[in-house]
């Protein structure tokens, strides 16, 4: 072989460090052009700049090159001698596309499906491997003190994996494992305390019903969880987190259902993977219009570096989305006509389409239409044939609003169906308890905007974005609920509910609601000049984005305190949350959550001042813990003098009629048979503030009583037993359901003596089956007197269409009610029946 080298006129160079012009020196493929614009800037600013940072969040838009320039930051850094180089994707299919592209640039680069590779380990390659297989108990890069040096690390999608990393430090056990029974039966007693009713749906192996452990019963016996844990350390569903969690069980929170557990650090125990804690460079790849305060907590980044991201500084907005919601353009579009017209498939369809649903159950009525179902096993092929151009049947995702990539023809019409759901326990637990937070508001708003961004890829791809779902719709459309996108998505909803109303007016002139919203998408997908022009001279007075300082602030207290009673020192954690609480928080269940968090830092140093925390955590907000002690059941009261002007101001709550009626759309949308029980429940209580009444769920804010109450007058209340989740073919009603209802009624008795009560239970079966039986007089609501229901109660809002919202009179209400069968007589007597005996 010739060593051309020793044939070389001058002395050899080193090796470039600047990252253009290691891009020069790479042998790339032939359709790889020279570096952009903003790859150049961005990598100059890098290298000027930000190279001796330990930290660095590098955001642009979706398409600008973050890949290339993500591994030239890192090629530098070998190049420069700075030892190994690491580059983290949130899953194996971005794993897989990062290695190709790298190859087509000619970055020297290898994956590892095993063991870690000696090029990656001498500093000659960088690495390119999921964050899983550094972020787990069991990692190759080793765990605590045998953690692997990795002095440079790239962390792609950052967002996406701080789930993944906080996947792998959990535990989940299935109902049939024995550490399930034993962790049950442990906290046997503590459980019941919380809520006899729902513990008694939980030793029944009901899925929707759960409980989280009392902090103080856990900490109390975090030992023995050890003890059984530790038995059970072999099984997988234990062994990859447990070398993360054996040495901190006490500072975890752990959520149990009917068919599992979950258990969770309180923080992500980041410091057992060394090679990501003492990392001398990391840089974190974000989007631009993600908010970036959620890497605080999930990857302890501070403020500044939040603050002070590399940006392209000329970059403002990239890509097109046409976003239609179909209802805003006319009523008649429904979810369920929206469906029918993607579901069904098109043996000719010149576009590809896929929908992003929360989750299996919500998606079978696309099932039923012939649209393809995605799993874990198969999605990665599932994209592939969109990419090969069959989309004869449409493609259904399920809950994964990130981490996939469907650029340019793989999907040109993206449906987001209904609003995004937490599925894991604890994450439901956490919704359920701060409904009103700014928080879990923007984590919400991150996902949509997540999903929206699956099919945009870059700065010429364009996609028809449709909303449907009561909740979702709700969640982009109103006010108060859009400041928590980006000001880039913002502006695209508001060209789509402008493009609405220009829809209308053509609907107005004799079209077709469906044609006319056709018309819509095909402008987009023809690529239609008005259109383009129109979008772009929209969205060319998009401001840029701001970092919102109140987020930044609670996670950063969250994170300190927390941190500070990990460590042994309590009374710091509760100063900053008193703190965080006197400066930031007004809501009353957000102080309510942050008081518990108190109450937690106080127990192992004082139970008594502990449980006084506790009860006022409780009385702020009732979806928390009920406290060991001093809990005393407030009545909830009756105002029948007061209804009118309570239905006159929960009206007001809305600027105009379209706010109204999107409102009363959700609530409408979650009362039929076959939505989750935590939803539908919901949805009762808030129907009865709708109507003037007020509601509350005695099960879930006193741990026990009926799932809905309503105080209807003066001393006459409604009693009111859910069963949405149940078979609508179930001929009968069982013995557990009777009980329940008993239950419920010796409690009302109980604590609110002997006033009039309507015991109604809403469920499909009338016959109430063998060995059941109810000790009271209860009547039954079937599935068409709920229909009934929800459809008067929908005229009755309707004919606020044409009035004043703000010179409303209280005798227009009440003739209104009347007219629409709503008083309380007819509440009372027109939508139910009796059971039927057997």
């Amino acid at each position: 072989m010739v060593d051309f080298k020793k044939r070389l006129r001058k002395e050899p160079t080193e090796k470039p460090v600047f990252p253009a012009e290691i891009y020069e020196k790479l042998d790339r493929a032939s359709n790889k052009g020279p570096l952009r614009p903003v790859q150049s800037t961005v990598l100059k600013d890098w290298y000027e700049s930000y190279r001796d940072k330990r930290d660095v969040i590098l955001k642009l838009n979706t398409g600008q090159g973050k890949t290339l320039i993500g591994l030239l930051i890192l090629q530098s850094k070998l190049n420069q001698g700075e030892g190994r180089a690491l580059y983290l994707c949130p899953n194996n299919f971005l794993v897989n596309q990062t290695f190709f592209e790298a190859k087509q640039f000619g970055v020297g680069c290898i994956t590892a499906t095993d063991e870690l590779p000696d090029e990656f380990l001498d500093g000659k390659s960088i690495l390119i491997t999921s964050v899983q297989k550094l972020f787990n108990g069991l990692s190759k890069f080793g765990v605590g003190a045998r953690s692997l040096e990795v002095p440079n690390l790239l962390m792609d999608d950052a967002h996406t994996c701080i789930e993944a990393i906080r996947d792998a430090c959990v535990i989940r056990l299935n109902h049939s494992d024995n550490a399930y029974s034993e962790i049950l039966n442990l906290f046997d007693t503590s459980l019941k305390d919380q809520g006899v009713g729902t513990y008694a749906d939980i030793k029944r192996k009901d899925y929707g019903a759960f409980l989280p452990i009392p902090y103080w019963d856990w900490i109390d016996r975090h030992v023995e969880v050890s003890e059984i844990l530790s038995k059970y350390s072999a099984q997988r569903e234990i062994k990859f987190a447990w070398p993360l969690l054996k040495d901190i069980i006490k500072d975890c929170l752990c959520v149990i259902s009917g068919t599992s557990l979950e258990i969770l650090p309180y923080l992500p125990p980041l410091h057992m993977f060394g090679s990501y804690y003492r990392a001398r460079h990391r840089v974190f790849m974000s989007a631009t219009v993600t908010d970036d305060s959620f890497l605080i907590k999930g990857l302890e980044i501070s403020e500044e570096t939040i603050n002070q991201p590399l940006i392209f500084k000329d970059e403002k907005w990239s890509g097109e989305k046409m976003i239609l919601i179909p209802s805003l353009i006319d009523s008649s579009l429904s979810r369920e006509i929206i469906v029918e017209t993607f579901a069904k498939p098109m043996p000719k369809r010149k576009y590809a389409v896929v929908i992003l649903s929360p989750s299996f159950g919500s998606c079978r009525d696309w099932e039923g239409y012939s649209s393809v179902i995605a799993n874990t096993e198969d999605i990665e092929s599932r994209i592939q044939n969109l990419k090969n151009k069959e989309w004869e049947k449409a493609l259904v995702i399920v809950n994964r609003y990130d981490g996939i990539d469907l650029p340019d023809d793989s999907c040109r019409v993206l449906i987001l169906d209904s609003k995004p759901r937490p599925e894991t326990l604890i994450d439901k637990y956490i919704e359920i308890c701060r409904r009103s937070s700014e928080i879990i508001a923007t984590k919400t708003a991150r996902t949509i905007e997540q999903g929206m961004g699956r099919a945009v890829r870059g700065e010429k791809d364009y996609c028809v974005v449709i909303l449907i779902g009561t909740e979702l719709i709700k969640a982009v459309r109103t006010k108060e609920a859009r400041k928590y996108f980006s000001t880039q998505t913002q502006t695209q909803i508001d060209i789509g509910i402008e493009i609405a109303n220009l829809a209308k007016d053509e609907i107005a002139e004799g079209v077709k609601p469906l044609k006319a919203f056709m018309n819509l998408m095909v402008q987009c997908l023809n690529r239609d000049e008005g259109w383009k022009e129109f979008y772009v001279e929209r969205m060319d007075e998009v401001p840029p984005s701001k970092i919102n300082p109140k987020i930044l602030y609670i996670f950063s207290a969250e994170l300190q305190a927390e941190s500070k009673f990990q460590k042994g020192v309590p009374d710091d954690a509760v100063n900053i949350i008193q703190k965080l609480i006197d400066d930031s928080i007004t809501d009353d269940a957000e102080k309510g959550w942050y008081l518990q968090d108190i109450a937690r830092y106080l127990y192992p140093k004082s139970k008594n001042e502990s449980n006084k925390y506790q009860i006022h955590a409780h009385q702020k907000n009732r979806y928390l813990l009920k406290p060991k002690t001093g809990m005393e059941i407030a009545k909830v009261a009756t105002t029948s003098q007061k209804r009118l002007e309570n239905i006159i101001g929960w009206i007001k709550k809305y600027q105009t009629f379209e706010d109204l009626s999107i409102g009363i759309d959700e609530i409408l949308g979650n009362l039929r048979f076959g939505v989750a029980s935590e939803q539908f429940e919901k949805a009762f209580n808030d129907l009865a503030e709708a109507l003037g009444f007020k509601g509350e769920r005695p099960d879930k804010e006193w741990k026990a009583g009926p799932d809905n109450l309503w105080a209807l007058r003066d001393s006459e209340y409604l009693l009111v037993e859910c069963k949405s989740e149940v078979d609508l073919n179930r001929a009968e009603i069982g013995k557990h359901e009777t009980g329940q209802m008993n239950n419920s009624c010796a409690w009302f008795k109980q604590n609110y003596g002997t006033p009039k009560v309507k015991k109604i239970m809403i469920i499909p079966a009338r016959k109430i089956g063998y060995g059941a039986g109810f000790n009271e007089e209860v009547e039954i609501m079937r599935k068409e007197h709920l229909s009934k229901l929800t459809s008067n109660v929908r005229r009755f809002l309707n004919e606020f269409k044409n009035l004043d919202l703000e010179n409303l009179s209280e005798r227009k209400i009440q003739e209104l009610l009347n007219l629409h069968q709503l008083s309380v007589e007819n509440i009372l007597t027109d939508y139910c029946v009796k059971p039927i005996v057997s």
